[in-house]
């Protein structure tokens, strides 16, 4: 009987010992949890400046190349007027 005591006993420690582990796991699960929603959310912001500022300088090169298309037919009209 006595031997049946000791090993209840390391049951119980085990136990408990499994439970604050299985506790601490649970905590540790949900900062993690915390930390990938940050970091999403940082990327989704990021991805959506990256397009905005994207779309601003593809704005930007349009009114370049038009203006440069501008430019050449202007010259082009010179040199044909005064050849």
């Amino acid at each position: 009987m006595n031997g049946e005591a000791e090993i209840e006993i390391d049951y119980k420690k085990k136990y408990k010992n499994l439970k604050r582990k299985l506790k601490f796991l649970v905590y540790e699960q949900e900062c993690f949890q915390e930390q990938l929603r940050k970091a999403q959310r940082k990327l989704l912001k990021v991805s959506r400046d990256k397009s905005f500022l994207l779309d601003r300088l593809l704005q930007y090169e349009q009114v370049d190349d038009d203006s440069s298309d501008q430019q050449r037919a202007a010259l082009n009209r010179r040199n044909f007027s005064t050849g």
